[in-house]
């Protein structure tokens, strides 16, 4: 146990820029939802693995725990209202947003590119779960990313 506050480790963390990426899926309803991360890391080229990080707290713990293809969307510096309205609780629908389909891919319009996935495993991580993903297929688009910083979305 830390002697310090969460308060505090969370300032710590706050400090550390990161990109910010929206998971989109199909529902069990088939209707496409997203939901906004900043927990994305690569992990392996070969083979090529990547992982992230989801809340056990989050309305969509259990449906994104069920399935086992996805889409990691790297937001672009102009989509920080796509990151706000994803990161609602409640309100993961993608109606307002731009997307498309590409084969069983829901990708996000004007991001800087898209990785489908398709779940390796998962681990137990405290208040989280790590999800290990193998690359299906990608694009990337030269584009600048959206970063969250401080708490805050910026642009570079």
């Amino acid at each position: 146990m830390l002697d310090k506050s969460n308060t505090e480790l969370r300032q710590i963390f706050a400090r550390f820029a990161t990109g910010v990426a929206a998971i989109t899926f199909s529902s069990k309803n088939n209707k496409f939802l997203g939901i906004t991360v900043n927990s994305y890391t690569s992990v392996s080229l070969e083979p090529p693995l990547v992982l992230w990080c989801l809340d056990k707290d989050s309305e969509l713990y259990d449906e994104l725990m069920d399935k086992k293809n996805y889409v990691i969307n790297f937001l672009s510096e102009n989509q920080k209202s796509i990151a706000v309205h994803l990161a609602k609780k409640n309100d993961h629908s993608l109606d307002k947003v731009k997307h498309k389909i590409e084969g069983i891919n829901c990708v996000i319009e004007g991001v800087v590119g898209w990785i489908s996935c398709s779940k390796v495993e998962t681990f137990d991580a405290g208040d989280h779960e790590i999800i290990l993903g193998k690359v299906i297929d990608f694009n990337y688009n030269q584009r600048n990313p959206l970063i969250f910083w401080d708490s805050k979305y910026k642009a570079l």
